[in-house]
């Protein structure tokens, strides 16, 4: 996959912002959707509190553990399972992810992480019907279906660096 910004363009404004799903204990939010001539990029913020927090910061962390050989304490196994992000029947429009990076919070009670995902192609339809889900914090799928501007509007839409 690669990535759909350059520096050609500073793209355009397909959606955002957007409350995709909260339910307790944990929000999933749309900051933006970019288009550029290659694809969409999809930047999306997950919040959880309490015990949710806990479970998030469980997939990028994980105890110390001690070695029953040297006694000597090593870090533990980290879990790794991102929150997924998915197209609704669409073979063509699934968003991968690319990155992701712990927000700007990130106590025992809040924990935010930041997710980047891209569409390869700019869409022929005005639909993007969006699945979030993270079975293992607690976050059953949640389906939204984003309504984008006119293909060949947003496709005009971006803007060239040169």
């Amino acid at each position: 996959m690669t990535d759909p910004s350059n520096a050609h363009e500073i793209g355009a404004v397909a959606h955002g912002p957007l409350v995709l799903t909260r339910n307790e204990g944990i929000t999933v939010a749309l900051r933006s959707i970019t288009a550029y001539s290659r694809g969409l990029e999809i930047a999306v913020t997950v919040v959880g509190r309490g015990i949710h927090a806990e479970a998030i910061q469980r997939q990028y962390t994980a105890p110390a553990v001690t070695d029953p050989e040297t006694g000597r304490s090593r870090p533990g196994q980290k879990r790794d399972r991102p929150m997924k992000l998915r197209a609704l029947d669409d073979p063509i429009l699934q968003p991968v992810l690319r990155a992701d990076s712990q927000g700007w919070y990130n106590t025992m009670d809040l924990y935010q992480r930041e997710y980047l995902y891209e569409i390869s192609d700019l869409p022929n339809t005005r639909h993007l019907p969006l699945i979030a889900e993270w079975p293992e914090v607690g976050l059953n799928p949640a389906t939204t279906d984003l309504l984008l501007p006119e293909p060949a509007a947003l496709a005009a839409s971006i803007i060239p660096l040169t």
